[in-house]
């Protein structure tokens, strides 16, 4: 098997990644090139042209590098999911930026849409907001004429990044999404595992402009003759292999940070959170369901920080939090808050400073705050009768020590960090070998790993717990 690699993509909300992964879960190459998310107030858009150039650049590069090494037998793709591309059939075109997950003008078009948000969350498994497709494409719809004019002369197309790649990958032949892709798009049944006509007719969303709905393994064509096997969405990706067993949770820690949740079989609504499909194969129709928690802000928190002038490297924040003596107390609603609340409005919110405050202070307890935002979504779900019986983290951010041990610390539950960083294309080429009938669950990659257990006493942590219950009512309070 080791001879044998699958070249798998990740297309995420800050770089394009590639990787060459052997069918023995072997790491062989990777690349990434940065993308630059444009933002404006409620406008945060890229340029879709500059998502597929980098990532075809480093899927070549990775291919050169493969030369010699054995057969490259499938290529899998991530991406992320909630940002949309409207492109031209004819000449394949991006008509209009493409509007990341985070753009928030459409709030209005989501307002104003007629279903009512309990109906859209049954069918769906999301809530109705601005942050999913649906509102966005109608917005693109009445504020681009080149996506009108397309629309008019039946050369539309729309859909996440995930289609559009594949789309100009294979040269047109195939228009298709997953199920984690097509459920982010809020049009998506996730009962009926098909686009919703009464949603879409209520967005004022014609069919004929989506892709068609595959399993996550399955023919998306080809692309220089090797076939592309797997199309997920980033997150779904990610938790592949660490979510096997209903009760099994994975905390993602990247741009943003995501807790996913493994409940079964079987769809549930537990208010504060997203039901979401995993994925899929094409023996394997009906997915597992996932109950999934973002924190918009986790990586880019620390950016936003060094943005203000808070100046420091982001390699050192085990250091920087570790000399922090009187961490600030933070709120990082940064961009709003997701999980459980969904309250966009609210801004974040720093106390407790002094003249003896230090930044150290300041990124400790924005690290802190992060911790307390993922263990809220925990707690939801074990609130509504789905405990965590195994809780694994990931991503970028993961590398984190701090982070990790104070999160097992007001949690009172250990955490297991998973050490391949490229968890994502990792994830695609876990559905891609197992698709093929190989066991990968064996593969060294999620073998190794590390245990945190809580070291801080249960008397702290509900200490620490009940404080932050009362200054993130405060914080919440505050003028907006």
């Amino acid at each position: 098997m080791k001879n044998k690699i699958i070249i798998a993509l990740d297309q995420g909300s800050s770089s394009s990644r590639a990787a060459a992964v052997t069918h023995g879960g072997e790491v062989l190459f990777k690349e990434a090139l940065p993308v630059s998310l444009k933002v404006d107030g409620p406008r945060c858009e890229y340029d879709a042209r500059t998502l597929l150039q980098t990532q075809i650049s480093v899927l070549d590069k990775v291919l050169a590098a493969c030369k010699g090494r054995g057969e490259i037998t499938d290529i899998a793709i991530c991406a992320q999911r909630s940002t949309i591309v409207l492109w031209d059939s004819s000449d394949g075109a991006p008509l209009c930026p493409a509007l990341s997950w985070l753009d928030g003008r459409a709030a209005a078009f989501a307002a104003a849409d007629m279903a009512q948000q309990q109906f859209i969350r049954a069918s769906t498994g999301l809530y109705k907001t601005p942050f999913y497709s649906a509102p966005k494409i109608q917005w693109c719809l009445q504020n681009y004429p080149g996506v009108q004019a397309a629309l008019k002369a039946g050369r539309l197309l729309c859909g996440p990044v995930a289609s559009y790649l594949i789309w100009h990958m294979n040269g047109g032949k195939v228009f298709a999404a997953d199920i984690t892709n097509a459920q982010r798009m809020l049009l998506f049944n996730i009962k009926t595992l098909q686009w919703d006509e009464e949603i879409l007719k209520s967005f004022s969303v014609p069919r004929g402009i989506l892709p068609q709905v595959l399993p996550t393994a399955a023919d998306y064509g080809s692309y220089k003759n090797i076939p592309i096997t797997v199309c997920a969405g980033d997150q779904q990706a990610s938790a592949a292999a660490a979510l096997p067993q209903k009760g099994d949770c994975i905390i993602n820690c990247g741009t943003g940070a995501f807790a996913l949740l493994n409940i079964g079989p079987e769809a549930a609504d537990v208010q504060g959170l997203l039901t979401s499909a995993g994925f899929n194969t094409a023996a394997q129709t009906r997915p597992d369901f996932i109950l999934e928690g973002p924190v918009n802000a986790a990586g880019s928190l620390f950016a936003w920080l060094n943005s203000l002038g808070i100046n420091f490297d982001i390699k050192d924040l085990d250091a920087l939090c570790a000399a922090s003596k009187t961490p600030a107390q933070f709120y990082p609603a940064l961009g709003g808050i997701g999980a459980p609340l969904w309250d966009f409005a609210l801004k974040p919110v720093i106390a407790g400073l002094t003249p003896q405050s230090t930044k150290e202070d300041i990124i400790a307890g924005a690290m802190r705050g992060l911790c307390f935002l993922l263990a809220d979504i925990i707690n939801c779900a074990a609130l509504a009768g789905f405990e965590a019986k195994c809780i694994r983290a990931g991503g970028g951010l993961s590398a984190s020590t701090y982070l990790l041990k104070f999160l097992a610390g007001i949690l009172q539950r250990p955490i297991i960090r998973v050490k391949e960083n490229e968890a994502a294309a990792l994830g695609a080429a876990y559905i891609a070998t197992t698709a093929a009938g190989i066991d990968a669950a064996g593969w060294q990659a999620f073998r190794d790993y590390e245990v945190f257990e809580p070291a801080m006493p249960p008397r702290e942590a509900a200490a620490l717990n009940a404080r932050w219950r009362d200054f993130a009512a405060w914080a919440r309070s505050q003028p907006r």
